[in-house]
């Protein structure tokens, strides 16, 4: 209990098992915390109306408009209960709580929790000596009434000893035991404005430049929000794969991190851990929402590790922060710590595209274009567009030529070999197919490889120059196409497209093109060309007509 008017900080204790005996204790022990850690004081205080009596795998819970604290029994030892019991923090007072509506069933180790923006009592699941629940039940605290209401969502699979703890207008679930008695691990969120259990996902690792973008699949909503924790891994009992709660596994296995999509906030949340025990992890994965579909629920991102599986621990709501800590899973009991944090401050990244990068992905859409081009060359009679900035960046030839020839007309044209048109702001390109020149200007302002390849079936019989066949000069003609653009990238000094030249040239040197192919070479420098003509010359005894 939190120190309010008139009353200090104080820790309440009801009931429990002894260990021994038929039946759970029935005392109340009282812990004064208001004097800090180093005056702490334990003290029984006289109790007045009927308590409860022996109480075991019950639940209590704070109703701060109330000033109460409400005890669902649970059980006494022998018997599964469902009797409601009020506890005035004030006086110490004992009252049994009459209600109406639609009362849950008698159960054992359920959880419960308290919203205090509707003072509602949440109780979910349990046992009830027969099987295992995962129902809700609500009890309006001002009234008495319960209510069962109809709970969007997936729901959790049945459990008992799990955690149910509200923090700003959600109930956060987390662990429980399920079929056989083995533990679950999942973190489940009921949103009560939506009366859903959300869609909870453990997002990929941020820091994986392959999943980055996971965030985007999101459904329709107006901003993002980052949560809770889970991962997907196959259930006990069921065959099914499903994200609402994994429960085979080693015990102390946990889950890994990431975020959480909600279609009401902006937030982030993390598992942070303080203790170095082994585990295991696990992913999710996320789907985008139909934004088509109605009621659709937010779906919830978990950064972070959780905790491993693990029932009858306790997890406890400081701010915007739930603390976990112990529990069990069959038979070793836990003594590691985890807090989730809610609602941490957003990350603050730059992902938006670099300048360079935006340079990369828009140059290309200026290639032979007017728009902003200061330099128009002229080949084999047809204008092209150019930018002087971009082409004197990539080639040195065009840079020497920018920087010795005057546009407008003031000599150079006999410096640079090129000659000036009647146009004063045009270039002329001459002994160059238009073809090539475009091609070339494409390379330049996209960087990817212009689409000059020859097929295999390209190095079989053809004589380049010769009287070839309709299909041979359909070769010989692809073959001079590539030529034309290696002289340019030679003449130009783009030494990275003569190599691709070179490339889609050399598997059609044979008998036939070799000795063509080697003067081409030689005219160009293009030396891996050559080099692969000089070893045909070698070996084309022991190879006759070998494709290179």
């Amino acid at each position: 209990l939190p120190a309010s008017a008139g009353d200090d900080a104080r820790i309440i204790i009801i009931g429990g098992w002894l260990g021994t005996g038929p039946l759970a204790a029935s005392d109340m022990h009282v812990l004064d915390v208001s004097g800090g850690p180093e005056n702490l004081r334990w003290f029984q205080p006289p109790v007045r109306g009927t308590p409860p009596g022996p109480c075991n795998m019950h639940s209590a819970d704070f109703v701060s408009s109330r000033g109460e604290i409400y005890v669902f029994r649970g059980g006494n030892g022998r018997e599964y209960l469902n009797d409601l019991h009020a506890l005035d923090t004030h006086t110490y007072e004992w009252r049994r709580v009459e209600t109406r509506g639609a009362i849950p069933q008698q159960r054992a180790n359920h959880s419960s929790a308290v919203l205090e923006e509707t003072s509602e009592l949440f109780i979910f699941g349990g046992w009830n000596g027969k099987e295992r629940l995962n129902d809700i039940h609500v009890l309006d605290t001002m009234t008495g009434t319960w209510t069962k209401p109809d709970v969007g969502g997936d729901k959790p699979y049945p459990r008992a000893g799990m955690t149910l703890t509200a923090l700003r207008g959600r109930l956060y679930l987390f662990g429980g035991s399920g079929t056989s008695s083995k533990c679950f691990q999942d973190l489940q969120i009921l949103d009560r404005k939506q009366m859903a259990w959300l869609n909870v996902m453990q997002a990929k690792d941020p820091t994986n430049s392959a999943s980055s973008s996971s965030h985007s699949s999101s459904p329709a909503s107006s901003s993002q929000h980052y949560y809770g924790s889970t991962d997907q891994q196959q259930t006990s009992g069921d065959d099914e794969m499903d994200t609402r709660g994994p429960i085979d596994g080693e015990v102390g296995s946990s889950t890994h991190g990431a975020s959480v999509v909600d279609s009401d906030h902006l937030k982030r949340s993390d598992w942070r851990h303080n203790h170095h025990a082994p585990s295991t992890s696990g992913y999710g994965a996320a789907s985008a929402a139909n934004p088509n579909d109605e009621d659709v629920v937010p779906t919830v991102f978990v950064q972070g590790r959780g905790p491993g599986r693990r029932a009858g621990h306790t997890a406890t709501a400081v701010h915007r922060r739930i603390f976990v800590f112990g529990g069990s899973c069959g038979s070793d009991y836990l003594n590691d710590f985890f807090v989730l944090d809610t609602d941490p401050v957003p990350a603050v990244s730059a992902s938006r595209p670099a300048s360079l990068q935006l340079f990369e992905r828009r140059l290309r859409h200026f290639c032979n274009d007017e728009e902003f081009s200061d330099v128009t060359f002229l080949v084999e009679g047809r204008r092209v567009r150019g930018h002087r900035l971009v082409l004197s960046l990539v080639s040195d030839c065009f840079r020497a030529m920018f920087a010795t020839y005057n546009v407008d007309g003031a000599g150079g044209g006999e410096r640079t070999g090129f000659r000036e048109s009647s146009s004063d702001s045009e270039i002329e390109i001459p002994n160059c197919s238009y073809e090539a020149f475009v091609t070339m200007l494409e390379y330049i302002y996209s960087g990817r490889a212009p689409e000059i390849g020859l097929m295999p079936s390209d190095a079989g019989s053809v004589v380049v120059g010769g009287g070839a066949g309709e299909g041979g000069r359909g070769i010989e003609r692809r073959i001079e196409r590539v030529v034309d653009v290696l002289e340019l990238a030679d003449q130009f000094f783009l030494e990275h497209l003569k190599q691709l030249c070179e490339q889609a040239l050399c598997p059609t040197v044979n008998a036939e093109t070799f000795e063509y192919l080697l003067q081409v070479a030689q005219k160009t420098n293009a030396m891996q060309l050559e080099g692969v003509c000089r070893h045909f010359q070698r070996n084309r005894d022991d190879m006759g007509n070998f494709v290179a």
